[in-house]
């Protein structure tokens, strides 16, 4: 660590004698901001001259300094790497930084070549993105890139576009680090705006700004959709970022509510999840405190905005569908055992140069289009035995299925739904309820069934048989009016509770009789034995001592019997 604070007061201080574009403050960074100084030194900004070293060793092995930064292939290792470096010895040229930094043989990069003169190399230290004024601390550092050919800042209020000039190719286009252009692809990098600008225009219209945010209803768009919005004219609240990056009329949204300031609204940009002090590191901008908060996992960032984890009652919850948890009567289920949301939406392989790799999964795709019009798919990684045809030809067939599904059930509540009017049955009551919620949660999931493919379909076919109940429909056995039919069973599988429900309808009153029987033929528990009036009738089966299996139960009302069949795991 003393290293590290003799190189901060190094940087600054040779920055007061260079010829940049105006003065600047000699003072020690960490005076005043040890924190973010010492998450610096343990992220990868604070180590870049080894990684410069290695590749002039590995890649320009027999080449000198001026070929690699001015050559036909040049790669302006010091641009990125440490542009402040060419402020030592009281300034010089790239190709004299990269001499001076790193070994040669004969004037010429050898496969020995390792860095020099560490105490002095900078790294991408404060300087390289802050230009600090000399009366610093009464006027504030603005965002900035130090440009080490013209020796001299370029202003960058946008902190993405100030990221990209070295992860993504807005200074030299034929990087191979091409991160920020895979984010102006995603969903995080365009849309937002408009996105957040038809739900104010069309939810909440006739609402101010604080009401979005702070109200009894309240669904804090900025905290998910640009969360480093409040940071802009040296920091606002949610509320004030709402009402300057959307139109309003006498104070409140209207059907006419757009974008204003588009210039400024940074999206989900870099630093809402990377701390840029510590950019390897796994943070959340929270825009209600303006502070960073460090998450265990990424599957935990994740969850924030696409899922329950920070909003209780959201409707983005493919973080929990993927979970396989949440469902009200239906088991969970993980689909794909350890695989996390980066596993697929960040998928980059290790296939130098290709655009998956450069894109380091910042595209958020499953399937990453290359140059050459062929596709990889993150599928590919754990099934070798699929190309990414035959991966995307699945999960449209997953998305198939549950589109169909997801009809039949939409169709099927919103009969139980009719035939609830006036009904005031604790049971059907539960039924409706637990229907509404599992049809609402699979539904929230946004990948159109595909997340967690058999709890999603679970979750329909629970909705299914819980408005077959309500209705005194089953798709195997019309339940009609007037008519003898049984049920299947309600939760079948018998799991978790050692109770379940048996519907049926009687034609006309009687005798009636219900057993279980195991699949020897044997009478297991006899549940119901008496006179029963005609009409719909359930009965709560305990099976608490009947052993894990599958069993039949027979209803018999005079020459009228009907048989279903019951499966039991505890």
């Amino acid at each position: 660590m003393k290293v590290l604070h003799k190189i901060f007061i190094l940087v600054v201080s040779v920055i007061s004698v260079s010829s940049f574009v105006s003065a600047q403050s000699t003072l020690d960074c960490q005076l005043c901001h040890s924190g973010n100084q010492s998450l610096w030194a343990t992220g990868p900004h604070a180590n870049s001259q080894t990684d410069v070293a290695d590749e002039l060793a590995e890649e320009w092995t027999g080449l000198p300094a001026d070929s690699v930064i001015l050559g036909s292939e040049a790669e302006n290792c010091i641009a990125c790497h440490g542009p402040i470096s060419v402020t030592a010895n009281g300034g010089m040229t790239e190709v004299e930084a990269l001499n001076h930094f790193f070994t040669t043989t004969n004037g010429l990069f050898v496969d020995t070549t390792h860095a020099t003169d560490t105490a002095n190399w900078p790294h991408v230290g404060c300087t390289t993105c802050h230009d600090v004024p000399a009366n610093h601390p009464t006027d504030s550092p603005t965002k900035a890139l130090f440009n080490s050919t013209t020796v001299q800042y370029m202003s960058i209020s946008n902190t993405a576009v100030l990221c990209g000039q070295c992860h993504g190719t807005l200074r030299f286009a034929d990087t191979d680090h091409r991160v920020f252009d895979a984010w102006k692809m995603s969903t995080h990098g365009h849309r937002g705006q408009a996105d957040v600008a038809e739900e104010l225009a069309g939810e909440w219209a006739g609402s101010a700004p604080d009401s979005v945010i702070n109200g009894s209803v309240a669904e804090d768009c900025i905290a998910c959709h640009a969360p480093t919005s409040v940071l802009v004219d040296g920091g606002i609240s949610e509320t004030e970022a709402l009402s300057r990056f959307f139109s309003t009329t006498a104070g409140v949204f209207s059907e006419t509510t757009a974008p204003t300031d588009t210039a400024n609204w940074p999206e989900v940009s870099c630093n809402a999840c990377h701390n840029p002090h510590q950019p390897d590191g796994i943070y959340l901008f929270d825009s209600k405190t303006a502070e960073y908060v460090e998450m265990a996992t990424s599957q935990e960032l994740c969850g924030q905005c696409h899922g329950n984890l920070r909003f209780a009652d959201t409707d983005h919850l493919s973080y929990n569908i993927e979970a396989g948890t949440g469902g009200t009567g239906v088991e969970n289920k993980i689909t794909m055992s350890g695989v996390q949301c980066v596993s697929c939406h960040m998928h980059a392989d290790d296939v130098d140069g290709s655009n998956s790799s450069m894109y380091g999964g910042h595209t958020w795709r499953i399937f990453v289009t290359e140059d050459d019009g062929s596709e990889t798919a993150s599928c590919t990684g754990c099934h070798s035995s699929m190309d990414a045809a035959a991966a995307e030809n699945q999960i449209d067939s997953w998305k198939d299925e549950f589109a169909a599904l997801d009809s039949i059930a939409q169709l099927k509540v919103a009969a139980a739904d009719e035939k609830m009017v006036g009904n005031t049955d604790p049971t059907d009551i539960q039924y409706i309820e637990e229907a509404h919620h599992n049809l609402e949660f699979a539904e929230s999931d946004e990948s159109g069934g595909f997340h967690n493919h058999n709890y999603s379909m679970a979750l329909l076919n629970d909705v299914i048989e819980k408005a077959d109940l309500i209705t005194g429909i089953n798709d195997d056995e019309p339940q009609i009016p007037g008519k003898f039919s049984l049920a299947q069973n309600y939760p079948n599988p018998v799991q978790n509770s050692l109770q379940t429900t048996i519907r049926y309808q009687l034609a006309k009153s009687g005798h009636v009789t219900l057993a279980v029987y195991n699949l020897l033929g044997q009478v297991v528990q006899n549940v119901l034995d008496r006179e029963q009036v005609k009409g719909k009738h359930s009965v709560l089966l305990n099976t608490a001592g009947l052993a894990n299996g599958l069993y039949v139960y027979k209803l018999t009302s005079g020459n009228h019997i009907s048989i279903k069949k019951m499966l039991i795991i505890k």
